[in-house]
């Protein structure tokens, strides 16, 4: 078992079976058995998965004590700074990263942008083998895995269901970051 989240163990099962990137710059990592660069913030959190090639983490933030650790919030930790709410429970998630979106984070914000679209504006848009950089080409597959596994669909707009998981959850966030991570409530008082 790979942790003590049923969804996270289905996740690991697709991710063991595909030969590429699903989601860009995602990959599980050993369950709650690192801090995320926030040592911290350690007693509240899980980290799961890098969100980026170059370190950011996405970890269970545990807000409060219920035991179903899938419907807790889930934090983007910035590999350069920043510590974000991104989604309210982890099915959530799952549908931001199956938009296909790559994350970028830092202290005054995080924002799901489309590698994809840089690369087309560079190159052309082409529909053939080879035209562009694809960070996620078994995206289509894991948009099959979630629907099929969990009647989920991919996020439109992921940086709309980061912004509202936000929104609901600001003030707690606020208030339990604040004295450990300052710079986080002050980036956000700016934003």
């Amino acid at each position: 078992m790979y942790a003590p989240i049923p969804a996270l163990n289905l996740l690991k099962e697709f991710e063991d079976g595909v030969e590429d990137y699903f989601a860009p710059g995602f990959e599980l990592i050993a369950f709650g058995e690192d801090d995320g660069g926030y040592p911290q913030l350690s007693d509240r959190i899980r980290p799961f998965a890098l969100a980026t090639g170059s370190g950011s983490t996405y970890t269970i933030w545990l807000l409060d004590d219920r035991a179903d650790l899938a419907t807790l919030p889930v934090l983007l930790l910035g590999d350069e700074g920043g510590v974000h709410v991104v989604a309210r429970e982890l099915p959530e998630l799952l549908r931001v990263l199956a938009s296909g979106r790559s994350p970028m984070c830092g202290w005054d914000g995080v924002d799901y942008y489309d590698e994809r679209e840089e690369e087309d504006g560079d190159e052309g848009k082409g529909g053939g083998e080879g035209d562009g950089y694809d960070p996620c080409p078994e995206n289509p597959a894991f948009r099959a895995w979630l629907r099929d596994r969990f009647g989920l669909e991919a996020a439109e707009d992921p940086n709309a269901v980061v912004r509202a998981a936000g929104t609901e959850l600001g003030d707690a966030f606020a208030a339990w970051i604040g004295p450990l991570v300052p710079d986080a409530v002050a980036a956000r008082g700016t934003a």
